[in-house]
């Protein structure tokens, strides 16, 4: 491997890394919203954008063409963003979420108690 061919390779992961990055965003917007077509539009979205996101680095940094070892580095700049920065969104994902919901519960407990009162 040639210096740029490295360099390329170190591109396309931190391409990757940023991909990820954009993957935590919808996959919390699924997390918010359990519907099966909302998770659906969101790997949708998430592969238009992280394949945009990768056109515009190869345009920007004028990588030439498409190699397979580019790919590679995408695809593994992702896989490395998912088994380490994504596990640490989605362990204080779950802990807003356990605060939230049982305040959420005694809410609807309180309000439910009011209109019966009303009545």
């Amino acid at each position: 491997m040639t210096g740029d061919q490295v360099f390329t390779f170190l591109v396309c992961v931190a391409c990757g890394l940023a991909g990820g990055v954009v993957y935590d965003v919808f996959w919390m917007v699924g997390k918010l919203l359990p519907a099966r077509w909302v998770r659906v539009l969101c790997d949708l979205l998430f592969c238009f954008l992280f394949g945009g996101l990768f056109l515009f680095v190869s345009v920007m940094m004028d990588l030439g063409t498409v190699r397979f070892y580019s790919l590679l580095g995408c695809l593994l700049g992702l896989f490395l963003y998912l088994k380490s920065f994504h596990k640490i969104v989605a362990f204080f994902c779950e802990k807003v979420y356990n605060r939230r919901n049982p305040i959420h519960r005694e809410h609807r407990r309180w309000k439910t108690r009011a209109t019966r009162k009303a009545k």
